[in-house]
């Protein structure tokens, strides 16, 4: 409890501290400006059951907490601009460790987060070419996350001492590529290209190096995407990957049809050294705008081959049901969208302007069940509240059923009866 107290005391100085300098420091002058940035997300976690380790508790009570603080910067001159980052971070996680196993709730670490310089110049017309380059530690994102959504794989000491990157699994603390070259190039109006260089130090993904490009080309109601990707070198002397040389292709489409239909797919081609894989979704979503609230139904179907390698997948700006599909299968129980279909059905509205509900409920079937059967469903239930602009609170409520439990190729402990889930999330963002 002491050690406890002890860390959230910390974080509660830090928190006052960037609060502080956010309402008395800005500085500008002469086409120069600096500026304090921050963020502190604390979550409170329960889950009934436990999962991967026959040998693990029942039930796991755990808190995790990150803050972020830090400065960014903008030079303007004409037609253009320089700017510069930089972030640090404090991250924990403490209690009895996550529900997966991946954390044991005594990881704690303070690091730089982001730092990068840049260039982008300023479009004097519409028509007129747009570039955006820079380079350093920062996160990155393809589409919506579905093939790369930051490197936020953060894994505690739950697996091995050496895949420890401080805390916050759940949170995904730490998002940021070690090292980035990116190169944001608009040639005409509503098409965006995109070259990036990543770099990787996280050595639960083997610490690949990839370079990927992306093009978008927005008109009307209609977005058109195309990526490749390439992981040219990866850390892994033991072979117990096949990425290096991993290539994927993938097309994605948006369109509305109407005011109230909206439909969304993409398919990615994987080139592996011993098989070729793929992963794909439809998503179709339709908003009641004639009842109170507008609340939109929405259904989404994905599949991702047997050896399918999901990389860098992630949740983005969208929130809860992007790319981490159930809060308890996408976290902790899989499967972790590989060997798997999966169908999500989800129900959201804003009752207020500052008040979101949303119910998510998934369909997990195992395409091949020689090794493991992950079969399950999942219902989750949340609201995000903004009782400021810069405050957010998010509860959160799930239940997740197996087919099977750990003794017949499931993951659960100790059985495979409903695990009731909660969580309360606590965030300040500048």
């Amino acid at each position: 409890m002491k050690k406890y107290l002890r860390h959230s005391l910390t974080f509660s100085m830090l928190a006052t501290c960037v609060m502080q300098t956010h309402a008395e420091w800005v500085y500008s002058k002469d086409g120069f400006s600096i500026k304090p940035t921050a963020e502190l997300t604390y979550g409170m976690f329960y889950s009934d059951k436990s999962y991967n380790n026959p040998e693990s508790e029942t039930h796991k009570y755990w808190h995790e907490i990150y803050a972020k603080y830090g400065f960014k910067s903008t030079y303007d001159f004409s037609n253009a601009s320089l700017y510069a980052h930089l972030i640090g971070i404090s991250s924990a996680t403490m209690g009895d460790g996550d529900a997966g196993g991946f954390t044991t709730g005594h990881e704690h670490k303070t690091s730089v987060d982001e730092w990068l310089i840049g260039y982008k110049n300023t479009a004097s017309d519409k028509q007129d070419a747009t570039l955006d380059i820079s380079i350093g530690r920062q996160k990155v994102i393809i589409g919506d996350g579905f093939l790369v959504a930051g490197d936020a794989l953060n894994l505690g000491k739950g697996i091995a001492d050496e895949l420890n990157r401080g805390g916050g699994y759940y949170l995904a603390a730490r998002r940021s590529f070690d090292f980035t070259t990116v190169i944001n190039y608009t040639p005409v109006a509503g098409l965006n290209t995109r070259w990036m260089y990543l770099e990787s130090d996280n050595k639960a993904q083997y610490q690949p190096k990839l370079w990927a490009t992306d093009w978008q080309y927005t008109f009307a109601d209609n977005d058109i995407g195309l990526t490749y990707l390439q992981i040219t070198d990866v850390d892994d002397p033991a072979n117990e990957t096949d990425r290096k040389n991993l290539k994927d292709i993938a097309v994605r489409g948006k369109t509305k049809i109407n005011e109230q239909l909206g439909v969304a797919a993409e398919f990615v081609y994987q080139d592996k050294k011993h098989d070729n894989e793929n992963a794909w979704y439809v998503g179709v979503n339709y908003t009641f705008d004639q009842l109170k609230y507008k609340p939109t139904l929405g259904y989404r179907f994905s599949s991702f081959s047997e050896n399918y390698d999901s990389l860098f997948y992630g949740n983005t700006d969208a929130g809860f049901g992007t790319w981490f599909q159930g809060e308890v299968a996408g976290n902790y129980a899989g499967p972790f969208n590989s060997n798997a279909r999966i169908h999500q059905v989800s129900l959201q509205a804003s009752v207020k302007e500052n008040l979101h509900l949303g119910l998510l409920a998934y369909k997990f079937d195992t395409i091949k069940k020689t090794y493991e059967n992950l079969d399950g469903h999942e219902v989750d239930v949340f609201a995000v509240w903004s009782p400021t602009q810069n405050i957010n609170v998010i509860p959160l409520i799930g239940f997740y059923k197996p087919k099977n439990d750990i003794y017949h190729l499931g993951t659960q402990v100790p059985n495979d009866k409903t695990n009731t889930y909660g969580q309360l999330i606590l965030q300040y963002l500048y």
